[in-house]
């Protein structure tokens, strides 16, 4: 469901931009001479296209790095345990607060299984647009951090919180919001054993430092800045993440980003204030090559 979204926008996109013949002969050209992957420079088309092939591969890659049951709920009650030892166990106690709020609960759940891919795009769009030399930096960074996860999800299945009813967790995204994400035609696609890391919240970290550092918008900036909080509240609310799933997602999203000056010189520190500059008006009519012909274009 969360790629459905992106996926029909994007064909909305692609549709109302194809509507001259100009646009369509363009159209054909891209897909015809733009067939390399690049790591630092790309169309936007194939970006969109790159992003899309990146969530699938994704939700599979989770599918088939499932771990069995009894080991993912050996491995939960490991991470309570650790939790207990650092005196951060309260996540029973957070719930709590909100399951008599049964609207507000209701609205967390649809913010969970809704908003995290949907917010990537728009983020990956903007970023884009207004910063296409750092876009590329931040993609990179992004792509493998979530490769790290794998790892974590092969090594250390984990199931979530919501699945330990008798520790005291409620599943409110199926007692409370009525949602059943363990049947229907997809589920076999997603890994229910995925809770450590959470890259919900090491997403919505990502997003809320590059839009604070880079931002002229103040009101942007502390919008954005508030995000990750609030989805921290949200997993840890709806039982979906453990305090340490979210900060071990942190902390690798972190770890990938400081790691960025081994793959390429690019990204070393002192490069990235010149990578993260606007881009220019010039660059960004490029965005919207779509619509333009090559003057040898034929159809």
């Amino acid at each position: 469901m969360e790629i459905t979204i992106p996926i029909i926008l994007g064909i909305c996109y692609l549709a109302y931009h194809m509507r001259s013949e100009a646009a369509r002969i363009n159209f054909r050209k891209i897909l015809k001479d733009n067939i390399k992957f690049s790591w630092t420079k790309q169309s936007g088309f194939k970006e969109f296209v790159i992003f899309v092939a990146f969530l699938v591969f994704y939700k599979i890659s989770r599918f088939v790095a499932i771990g069995d049951a009894s080991t993912a709920f050996e491995n939960a009650y490991r991470v309570i345990e650790w939790e207990k030892s650092l005196g951060i166990f309260n996540e029973i106690a957070v719930q709590k607060y909100f399951l008599d709020k049964t609207a507000l609960i209701q609205f967390l759940n649809q913010i969970y299984i809704r908003v995290h891919v949907p917010s990537m795009v728009i983020f990956f769009i903007w970023l884009y647009r207004n910063y296409k030399e750092f876009y590329f930096y931040i993609r990179n960074g992004f792509i493998f951090a979530n490769v790290i996860t794998i790892f974590f999800f092969i090594g250390f299945p984990c199931a979530p919180p919501r699945m330990l009813n008798e520790v005291g967790f409620i599943d409110t995204l199926l007692t409370i919001s009525n949602v059943n994400i363990y049947q229907g035609k997809l589920s076999y696609l997603f890994n229910q054993y995925a809770a450590m890391p959470s890259m919900h919240y090491g997403t919505s970290l990502l997003i809320g430092v590059v839009v604070f550092l880079l931002s002229k918008n103040i009101f942007m900036r502390i919008g954005v800045f508030i995000y990750p909080t609030f989805v921290l509240l949200v997993i840890v609310a709806t039982a979906n993440h453990f305090w340490l799933d979210a900060i071990c997602g942190g902390l690798i999203v972190i770890f990938a980003f400081l790691a960025m000056p081994l793959f390429s010189k690019k990204y070393r520190y002192g490069n990235l204030k010149n990578l993260a500059k606007p881009t220019s008006n010039v660059d960004k009519k490029k965005v919207h090559s779509l619509d333009r012909v090559p003057k040898n274009a034929s159809i």
